[in-house]
């Protein structure tokens, strides 16, 4: 529909009231050009200017969801998900490759943020609140080479919560109340200063260049709903805003230091951006792929009360042990991988989580298996995905 502030007549998505399929009301949706127009008039609101409109118990219960005890995901399916065969985790390797870190790098990111896999490789970046209860998980399509978001009307963004719903596996009347990407990291690391932004592929690639701080992401700017940040109380916090919404950030940092938080708007993009970069609505992601791929040492960002570490200071590797690199043939590993093959085809590995190097733990190794051999077979002899098969040949050895 036409969005009634920028007037884009194919934009606006209308919300529908559950127990009747109409539109609520021509005015109550979202814009889809949220840093363009980030128009958003979400039914709570709505009713909150109307009560007299508010005509069911059903409808109550829909705006006063997010006060409610919120209905979570069987933990199974965090479970079963996790894997490194989506295509943003492959462009992920790409990125992270150039450092010597690169293999712990992705590793780390892997273990903290719980990212899973579909069977067409799309992303699943889970919503696991700050006692690590999975709330849902937003599902995404990225391309593996640009890492840019595949935006197609045949490939939109779903969401994990609603895919159970379709396949009756979860009831109708769940209670999705959404929460910050990472917030189960806020207890694991109580002591780091944390840092928002609002794309959850931004929080993981700049927690890769930046470990010191804890990443969350809102999800997008629409949703820095003071709801979703009250888990950020009493904390320091950082804020990121993508180049076009330095503005709008600062007037949302007033209401986070209300919670009792010390609160930094970083200029980072404001002072570095180009007019290209503005024109392109960049994010900090954007920035950062740029810097490593270039080769420059990321600009290290003020922060209280400690500086930030160069990427990859501080982090042990994976591989103790490494694999001499000089023994592979630089074109092709087809030595390497039939040795693999015939080696996991006639061992058999304990049905129980295997440690794997200091801070990582396997806990379903027959995937893990399955996984790093298709990667590996289908990127033979490319380096960029070396560390796949450095993975296998360490497993191999601990067996």
């Amino acid at each position: 529909y036409e969005c009634p502030s920028c007037h884009d007549k194919r934009s606006f998505a209308r919300y529908i009231d559950g127990d009747t399929g109409v539109a609520i009301h021509p005015s109550v949706g979202r814009c889809n050009h949220e840093s363009g127009c980030g128009y958003h008039y979400p039914p709570a609101e709505f009713y909150q200017d109307h009560p007299t409109l508010t005509t069911s118990e059903a409808s109550q219960k829909r705006i006063n969801s997010s006060t409610q005890t919120p209905s979570l995901i069987p933990k199974q399916y965090l479970v079963k998900s996790l894997g490194m065969g989506s295509n943003f985790v492959t462009f992920l390797c790409s990125v992270f490759d150039k450092s010597p870190q690169g293999t712990s790098t992705i590793d780390r990111l892997m273990g903290n943020y719980c990212l899973g896999q579909t069977r067409d490789k799309s992303v699943i970046f889970w919503q696991l609140d700050s006692e690590g209860r999975p709330r849902t998980g937003k599902i995404m399509q990225y391309n593996p080479t640009t890492g840019k978001r595949i935006k197609d009307a045949n490939v939109p963004v779903d969401w994990v919560h609603s895919r159970l719903k379709r396949d009756r596996v979860l009831k109708d009347d769940f209670n999705l109340v959404q929460c910050l990407f990472g917030a189960h990291l806020l207890s694991k690391y109580q002591n780091k200063t944390v840092a928002l932004i609002e794309s959850e592929k931004s929080a993981i690639i700049a927690s890769g260049v930046y470990p010191n701080y804890v990443w969350v992401a809102t999800g997008g700017k629409s949703q820095l709903s003071i709801d979703k940040l009250k888990v950020l109380r009493g904390r320091t916090v950082v804020m990121f805003p993508d180049v076009d919404g330095y503005g709008y950030w600062i007037e949302k940092a007033k209401e986070i230091e209300a919670l009792g938080c010390k609160v930094i708007v970083s200029d980072l993009l404001e002072k570095n951006a180009t007019a290209q970069d503005r024109d392109d609505k960049i994010d900090l992601a954007d920035w950062l792929i740029r810097e490593l791929r270039q080769q420059k040492p990321p600009v290290r960002v003020e922060t209280p009360p400690e500086d930030l570490p160069i990427f990859g200071e501080g982090w042990e590797p994976i591989i103790d042990d490494p694999i001499k690199i000089e023994n592979l043939n630089p074109n092709t590993w087809d030595t390497a991988i039939a040795e693999l093959d015939t080696f996991f085809g006639t061992h058999s590995f304990p049905d129980k989580p295997i440690p794997f190097g200091s801070c990582v733990t396997i806990t379903d190794v027959n995937k893990f298996i399955y996984n790093h051999m298709e990667i590996v077979k289908a990127n033979n002899g490319n380096k960029t995905f070396l560390p796949y098969l450095l993975r296998l040949q360490q497993l191999q050895q601990i067996n």
